[in-house]
């Protein structure tokens, strides 16, 4: 990563190469629309999730899906799709993966996070031999693709419903280690890994096989900002955010300068109507200023060097197979201020986004 800095030794500017977003929701129509310049302004390349609706769950519909965020995005932005894990995936969908433009296939708990009323119903099957899950991992598998994990169990083995914060812990400490041991020879990514148990599991395991992502919200909010005054609904995410020994425990990770922990945004818009209501959707809008932001978040904790391009551009691209970008960007220190909403032509309601109204103190150079 190249730096310039000011006489003070304060670092003023930085190139590096093009990052890559491991975990992204760019929407349909409208929204894609809206979010696909932003991300395609920020990232070279990502991964694309499938929880769209209907659900992506079949190669052709990837490919359809893959054509439409070219288009928005102008062709600037390289999306590696994924398919929707369900318990009735057809295993054949993920014959020469690769070549629709396929790299893995997202497991998702029934009904614990958006859009998630497709997900598997059982946890147990994805190591359980027989079951449909199990066969569409040991395929993906062969086709050297990627199971991305959003590692939330909802019940305990004595069917006893978890708290919404013990539910990733859960997951890693009983159900990540069954898949494992399931599936030697398959990649696994743990998607917006967000608690400390999560963390210590990683520098234990973390290498070829296993990876995880980490969004900017999790490495830089915890619990008392969601509260702060009351319920601040635009810091609603799934996996929950985490009381702080959780968030300085992903920072202490994102920060160690390991291959198998790259940058992923998580960025999910929703309308302002779904946020700020009765039961509030988990997402938030964040490609709007995601790159920036864990710029700032590095810079904060000393790490704005070279250990940030392996985690924004070069760790992400490498675990799922795919090169790394040969074009750079650059930021500037420079402040600038976050919109308090966006409305674009045909939507109906505005998105109100991470960080609305704040000052932002880097910037990318036009």
């Amino acid at each position: 990563m190249e730096v310039k800095r000011y006489t003070n030794n304060t670092i003023a500017e930085i190139e590096l190469p093009r990052p890559f977003d491991g975990h992204g929701h760019p929407r349909r129509d409208e929204l894609l629309r809206l979010v696909g310049p932003m991300m395609a302004k920020r990232f070279a390349s990502g991964i694309v999730m499938p929880n769209t609706k209907p659900p992506i769950t079949s190669r052709l519909v990837a490919s359809e899906y893959r054509d439409d965020i070219l288009h928005s995005t102008d062709h600037r932005f390289s999306p590696l799709m994924t398919l929707y894990l369900t318990d009735t995936l057809d295993p054949a969908e993920l014959n020469e993966m690769r070549t629709w433009g396929i790299y893995g296939v997202k497991y998702y708990p029934k009904g614990l996070t958006t859009n998630s009323d497709s997900g598997v119903f059982s946890p147990s099957s994805l190591w359980t031999p027989g079951t449909n899950a199990f066969n569409v991992l040991r395929k993906l598998a062969e086709e050297g693709g990627v199971l991305l994990l959003h590692a939330a169990d909802g019940f305990d083995k004595n069917n006893n419903e978890l708290d919404p914060y013990d539910q990733e812990p859960h997951f890693i400490r009983e159900s990540l280690p069954r898949v494992k041991d399931a599936h030697p020879d398959l990649k696994i990514s743990v998607e917006h890994l967000s608690t400390a148990v999560g963390a210590e599991f990683m520098f234990k395991n973390g290498g070829y096989k296993l990876g995880c992502s980490i969004t900017l919200h999790h490495l830089t909010k915890d619990r008392r900002d969601v509260f702060r005054g009351g319920f601040r609904p635009h810091l609603m995410w799934w996996p929950i955010i985490q009381p702080a020994e959780h968030k300085e425990a992903i920072q202490a990770l994102a920060i160690a300068d390991k291959r198998f922990v790259w940058l992923g945004t998580d960025s999910a818009p929703h309308p302002v109507s779904s946020k700020r209501a009765d039961c509030c959707m988990g997402g938030v809008l964040t490609h709007h200023m995601a790159l920036e932001g864990y710029v700032e978040a590095f810079e904060d904790l000393g790490a704005l060097d070279d250990r940030f391009e392996r985690f924004a551009s070069i760790n992400g691209p490498k675990f799922f197979g795919f090169p790394p970008s040969i074009k750079t960007i650059t930021l500037v220190r420079e402040d600038w201020t976050v919109k308090n909403s966006y409305l674009t032509e045909g939507l109906q309601e505005e998105i109100i986004p991470f960080r609305y109204g704040e000052t932002m103190r880097w910037k990318i150079q036009d």
